[in-house]
């Protein structure tokens, strides 16, 4: 029997227009949005009433240690909407006293005037999509704010953790998007550590099947920065962030002591999480669900749930384990890396079939440990780091291969 979910993502799909690498479930609505009163504001309420339906949907309820406000742009939300999403968790679920509540913000969306309003509606916790401070890759990538934007939302939320009135805050960049070279990473990295946020989430960028970028990669109108100077970034980010005392406790994502994101964690970890909101993922007992993707879908599923009774995913309280590949590849994540004989027991194999499966990992691994870019502690394995984190998919596809292999 699995403890009920103590982690709840919610998912807020609006956004000013689509950015040019998005492939999320996301609705954009124009700049001219009003979320309250005024244009976009009939579209934005119907969807909060269907994703607070869902929300009470659950039957199996617990206190909350952590929720996360994600999007698309839950900052085009005004406070007042955000504080009653938290109030109804607050009263049908409860918070932990200490709990950490994030919200994804985005510069140009958000006023200094809305940061406090956030701040005062619960919200503890920022993350901010900044994704470069040069105005010229941000609008090579359909990003709608430009560098001042972003140093002026830093500038606020600095401020504001200097002052204890939140807990933490990340910022989050784009690595290897267009135009960016190696000279323009350095500035980018360089004007994040004037501004010493507690966390850092550095994304490599991935071409997306349906997103502009993939349309003009396909056309040959899109120059991308080779491997080698990609690998060249990688290793200035590791050099940088290293001396400034951020440690890389994920592939993507680095903190100043005891600033790891705590929800974040939770998928990593495999631990059970709600998720509610078009296009997202819960996966409270093992067993993942995801939503629709569209607004109109979505809505008629959150009717036949009401309906009909909750997807058994959502209410079998019956653990599911993960199967053994996606843990091990969660597991190597993370800079602790991951106990492979602990992972195994859980399969219940017989001991032939135990040593004779592990051998065949171990095959598949030795050429990693060998170059040290996979290190063996024991029963422990981990990526070394910068190398191993930025060459981990050649471990995770041997390892997927022995996983096809033995099924």
């Amino acid at each position: 029997m699995n403890k009920i979910p103590r982690s709840a993502y919610v998912h807020i799909p609006f956004c000013h227009r689509r950015c040019f690498y998005c492939d999320f479930a996301v609705v954009p609505l124009g700049n001219k949005i009003e979320t309250l009163q005024g244009y976009g504001s009939k579209t934005v309420k119907e969807y909060l009433y269907f994703l607070q339906k869902e929300i009470l949907s659950i039957k199996h309820k617990s206190s909350l240690s952590t929720i996360y406000f994600g999007g698309g742009t839950p900052s085009i939300l005004d406070p007042q909407q955000i504080k009653e999403l938290i109030d109804l968790f607050r009263e049908n679920y409860g918070v932990d006293y200490g709990a950490e509540i994030t919200m994804e913000v985005d510069p140009a969306s958000f006023t200094q005037d809305d940061l406090y309003g956030f701040i005062n509606a619960g919200i503890n916790r920022f993350s901010l999509g900044v994704q470069s401070f040069n105005s010229q890759i941000l609008q090579k990538s359909g990003r709608r704010h430009l560098s001042e934007d972003a140093e002026k939302s830093c500038l606020w939320l600095k401020k504001v953790y200097s002052c204890g009135l939140i807990k933490s805050w990340s910022l989050d960049l784009i690595q290897n998007l267009p135009l960016s070279g190696f000279r323009e990473w350095e500035e980018d990295l360089k004007k994040t550590m004037s501004f010493s946020p507690p966390h850092i989430s550095i994304y490599d960028l991935n071409i997306e099947n349906g997103t502009v970028f993939k349309k003009l990669v396909n056309s040959g109108k899109l120059q991308l920065p080779s491997d080698k100077d990609a690998f060249k970034n990688s290793e200035l980010t590791h050099l940088i962030l290293k001396s400034s005392g951020y440690s890389r406790y994920e592939i993507s994502n680095y903190c100043l002591p005891r600033h790891q994101s705590r929800h974040n964690r939770v998928y990593w970890s495999g631990v059970g999480w709600w998720s509610f909101g078009q296009g997202s993922t819960s996966s409270p007992w093992g067993e993942k669900l995801t939503r629709p993707r569209v607004s109109k879908e979505y809505k008629e599923w959150v009717t036949r749930q009401d309906e009909l009774n909750l997807d058994s995913s959502l209410i079998n309280r019956d653990f599911i384990y993960k199967e053994l590949d996606e843990k091990i590849m969660l597991g190597l994540r993370l800079k602790e890396g991951i106990d492979i004989q602990k992972v195994f027991k859980e399969q219940n194999w017989g001991k032939k079939k135990f040593e004779s499966n592990l051998s065949k990992l171990l095959e598949e691994w030795e050429k990693f440990l060998e170059s040290g870019i996979l290190v063996r502690n024991g029963n422990r394995f981990f990526l070394s780091d910068p190398e191993g984190m930025e060459l981990s998919n050649q471990i995770l596809i041997s390892m997927f291969k022995w996983w096809d292999d033995i099924n």
